[in-house]
């Protein structure tokens, strides 16, 4: 019998590897709210994808119709969801039941191991350029997507095996990683690099790249984020820094950050989980990071002012 998979969150990341899982035969259920409910019921979880369209006919849940525990869950929510979520699938969570996040920076791996026992806890990360359209439709454009799954301490265990295999499609690539926690740091510091540049300059890579000081002021906010993860103990490497450096220096790019979107439509953002944690921990190395410094006080201001 195939292991029985939770995914958390029907959007643009839960919803893409969970469609590509489900059309390959895994036994996917989502876990979503009454309005995501609803839309899918009506018209379907619906791909428009560089590698293929899909429509499929979900199978759902909602958090008070969850009956005993699952094999495997695939958490894809956005930072500030976090707490709700766990609260919402908690029922899900059985003595055998893995938990495999594909949240940003690294925050959540604490959270989750207090709330759920840290060996229940895998390294998760994916690298995808999805987004939801108006009607609900999930949006994937470029390269092939990844998803990555690994135990936290490096060993490469038949349960790691396992879980790749099973989370696993048509329409993306999974690797079982041996330095999954590497992995994530790698990613942090592009995300956050590539946050700082747009939430601060109000642009996109291209935009910012193109001004006379725009590549040096990129440039230095990079310094900042892998100067912290090296400090953390997850130096990048030099082929992994030349690649951020290259992307996000681009003078005609058009590359902007989940969280400067999410900022221009007045939405939340992902603040504390990508900037706030890397300052905290910056703080404690005691690496200076001023640019850093200077996103995290105006994206607090941001969120400020979306409550006041």
């Amino acid at each position: 019998m195939g292991s029985r998979i939770l995914v958390v969150g029907a959007g643009a990341v839960g919803g893409y590897f969970g469609a590509r899982m489900a059309g390959a035969g895994h036994d996917v259920t989502f876990l979503v709210r009454e309005r995501r409910l609803q839309q899918l019921r009506a018209e379907g979880l619906c791909l428009i994808s560089s590698v293929g369209n899909v429509t499929i006919a979900p199978r759902m849940v909602m958090a008070g119709g969850i009956e005993g525990p699952y094999d495997i869950i695939l958490l894809s929510v956005k930072a500030y969801s976090l707490m709700a979520a766990m609260n919402d699938f908690a029922p899900a969570v059985g003595p055998q039941t893995w938990i495999v996040p594909l949240l940003n920076g690294m925050q959540h791996l604490d959270s989750l191991a207090d709330r759920f026992g840290p060996a229940a806890v895998m390294g998760g990360t994916c690298f995808i350029v999805s987004k939801l359209d108006a009607q609900g439709r999930i949006v994937q454009a470029g390269s092939l997507p990844r998803l990555s799954v690994g135990e936290r301490d490096g060993r490469e265990t038949p349960a790691t095996c396992s879980i790749a295999e099973t989370l696993s499609g048509p329409g993306f690539e999974t690797v079982c990683s041996t330095h999954i926690l590497q992995d994530m740091w790698d990613k942090w510091v592009l995300l956050a690099a590539l946050g700082s540049i747009c939430c601060l300059m109000r642009g996109t890579v291209g935009d910012v790249a193109s001004q006379p000081a725009g590549q040096d002021f990129a440039q230095a906010v990079i310094h900042e984020c892998a100067s912290t993860a090296a400090a953390a103990g997850y130096p990048l490497r030099d082929a992994t820094l030349k690649s951020t450096v290259s992307l996000l220096t681009k003078t005609d790019s058009t590359l902007t950050s989940s969280m400067f979107r999410d900022l221009l439509q007045g939405a939340p953002v992902e603040a504390q989980q990508i900037i706030g944690d890397l300052v905290r921990r910056a703080r404690v190395h005691q690496i200076p990071t001023p640019l850093l410094d200077l996103t995290d006080l105006n994206l607090r201001v941001y969120e400020q002012q979306r409550h006041a």
